[in-house]
């Protein structure tokens, strides 16, 4: 069996919708309900850092994607389940569904099927991850009708260099730079400012400056970024690739906030010759009340979305991506972060060709 049928749910999700006890470090219980589709022959993308990739070694049907895995459950009992912990009385209630697709020739008409169901059954607000390959402007016209709050594009890398390698020809996978981008576009139309997020992982080869730049590009058109902090996934060919590095991380964390705030501007920022931002083009006593805020660190997605550890563990000192305004001593060890910087960077676009050819892969 395959989608809509089944559905593949994030670990958090799954803990919340079917176990009868659960505890969360932090008491960060997952606000949005993750579901991905799910197909018996795989993705047909070959993105060379995903344990999903068409190409990648043989894996269990529940293998980890984007760290954590993702066990088959009936969508019929996942909208139970939703209704069950929506009257259920706790304070958990789930602020979103987000429905992320897969590469692959039945995706659209299954992600729409999906999107029916749970709009049939559920007031829920629905979030759709896509990718602009397969979904063109009349379908998100399409989406829009049927329900769908917002829509996510998953660009992941911030260098079309770097998304060639990794996503598109080079990796022998069917993605285009310019398709995102115009997928982004056509989203934004439908669906209009600030309800179309783009995503990009960090550390993946590209630099701080093209993070920063990409951000500023999306945001000018209608749109906002959510970050993801590079992990090393087991199964993929990036399985041996450096975590991203923690100062270039916070960085970007940073940028981001000021720019989706509109406090700043990529053009306004500076950069060293690595691409690493070394003035965030405001004033210093305006950029210590941001980061004193403690805002710029928190997960970054939908409303409501906190991802808590999605891609990273939880002890492995503090998050990446914090499920709750960091203070106190989390804070002052972000902003010892922030000062930190690599000189090379171990991820860029140099080193990434080369680790990619010592593993085989034509670049």
């Amino acid at each position: 069996m395959s989608s809509p049928e089944l559905v593949r749910v994030s670990t958090a999700s799954d803990l919340v919708l079917f176990q009868k006890v659960w505890r969360f470090l932090g008491n960060a219980v997952p606000m949005t309900i993750n579901l991905l589709l799910h197909f018996p022959d795989g993705c047909k993308g070959n993105c060379l850092y995903c344990g999903q990739a068409r190409e990648s070694p043989p894996a269990p049907p529940d293998r980890d994607l984007i760290r954590v895995p993702w066990p088959l459950r009936r969508l019929d009992d996942v909208i139970e389940g939703l209704k069950r912990v929506s009257r259920s009385g706790t304070s958990f209630r789930p602020w979103r569904v987000c429905i992320a697709s897969v590469t692959h020739y039945r995706a659209v008409e299954v992600l729409k099927e999906v999107v029916k169901r749970v709009r049939r059954e559920l007031p829920v607000p629905i979030t759709a991850l896509v990718t602009p390959t397969l979904f063109r402007e009349e379908d998100f016209r399409e989406l829009y009708r049927l329900g769908v709050e917002r829509i996510g594009i998953a660009i992941d890398c911030a260098n079309p260099t770097v998304f060639d390698l990794l996503r598109g020809r080079r990796a022998r996978g069917p993605h285009r730079w310019e398709r995102y981008l115009e997928g982004v576009e056509e989203a934004i139309e439908v669906f209009g400012g600030g309800r179309v997020g783009i995503h990009i992982i960090v550390g993946l080869g590209e630099s701080e400056r093209d993070c920063v730049e990409l951000m500023q590009r999306i945001h000018d058109m209608g749109g906002e970024t959510h970050l993801f902090a590079f992990y090393p996934e087991p199964y993929s060919v990036m399985s041996e690739w450096p975590r991203v590095n923690p100062g270039q991380y916070r960085r970007v964390q940073l940028a981001r906030y000021l720019i989706d705030a509109e406090i700043a501007r990529a053009e306004e920022m500076r950069f060293n010759e690595w691409g690493q931002v070394v003035d965030f083009g405001v004033p210093r006593h305006v950029l210590e009340e941001v980061i004193d805020s403690g805002l710029p660190f928190v997960t970054s997605g939908c409303p409501g979305c906190n991802r808590p550890w999605a891609n990273e563990r939880p002890l492995d000192g503090v998050p990446m991506n914090f499920p709750w305004v960091p203070r106190g001593e989390e804070l002052e060890i972000v902003k010892k972060q922030l000062c930190a910087y690599e000189s090379p960077p171990r991820a860029r676009i140099e080193a990434l060709i080369s680790y990619l050819g010592s593993r085989g892969i034509r670049v």
